[in-house]
């Protein structure tokens, strides 16, 4: 497909279409824009998350949330799995 033809394509559709297409579009673009992000901007920009999610949280709150991240995970009981 040509540009051409694609925007021959988003000429029809609807405006709900298009508010969709303009989220996909945004999406892509943040996701190029981090990974031309050098690995240290990277490291960086995770270790504020880190940071900002334990802030102002106790030692004990910071071992419960690490120990609860690290427990088993069991996949819920499907009935329906069984089932015909």
């Amino acid at each position: 497909m040509t540009l051409k033809e694609m925007i021959e394509a988003v000429d029809s559709l609807t405006p709900s279409e298009r508010r969709e297409l303009r989220a996909y579009l945004e999406h892509q673009e943040g996701q190029q824009n981090q990974s031309a992000l050098s690995i240290e901007e990277r490291l960086n920009r995770l270790n504020a998350g880190f940071a900002a999610i334990v802030e102002g949280m106790t030692p004990e709150q910071i071992d419960e949330m690490v120990e609860a991240m690290n427990a088993e995970y069991i996949e819920p009981w499907d009935e329906t799995e069984w089932q015909d």
